[in-house]
């Protein structure tokens, strides 16, 4: 994982992720989020093109991280879906819960084991 502040605005940090993401991330995930959503002033994107497997239970970090954005009054959107990652979502029927926007080029700063 990996995660770096949006060039065009610093008020959102924009959070990578690549590779596996499954139940034994799910505590890092969770971290990574929770921090990036601390250290903004807005909010955060996620970025999620980059993922090649991502366990059902990761949906509810997501939903813990959408919650606890609503509670700060910050944004929390998703971007670059990879296919895996946008079917999980779909049948776990939470896509819709998010705003999802295109990817720009990141530039990334490792925060956590991939």
């Amino acid at each position: 994982m990996s995660m770096h502040s949006d060039p065009h605005t610093e008020e959102i940090v924009v959070v990578v992720l690549r590779g596996e993401i499954d139940y034994a991330c799910e505590e890092t995930l969770l971290r990574c989020l929770t921090s990036a959503l601390s250290s903004s002033a807005r909010g955060i994107e996620i970025d999620l093109g980059k993922v090649s497997f991502w366990a059902c239970s990761s949906v509810k970090v997501l939903l813990a991280t959408r919650q606890l954005a609503q509670r700060q009054g910050k944004t929390m959107a998703l971007r670059a879906l990879s296919p895996i990652v946008r079917r999980v979502l779909e049948l776990s029927d939470a896509l819709h819960l998010f705003t999802t926007k295109a990817a720009s080029a990141p530039i990334g700063v490792p925060v956590g084991p991939a």
